[in-house]
């Protein structure tokens, strides 16, 4: 079983609320958590290193990071 922390995340940015940790998985099948607070998504890969394993933005660019 694969650690998931946090609530799924909502598809829909208005029903996410603020300093609240949730999860999803990115295309690539590894699993990412991410929380908001005053509008910026901070988001973060579980496992792995590198420049493309963490970030911060709006919610566009958080989807654009689980595409990726």
């Amino acid at each position: 079983m694969t650690f998931q922390p946090g609530r799924p995340l909502p598809a829909d940015p208005q029903t996410t609320q603020e300093r609240t940790l949730y999860h999803a998985p990115r295309m690539s099948g590894v699993m990412g958590s991410m929380t908001r607070e005053g509008g910026t998504w901070q988001w973060r890969q579980l496992r792995g290193d590198g420049p493309d394993a963490y970030g911060t933005g709006g919610w566009n660019d958080l989807q654009k990071w689980l595409q990726g």
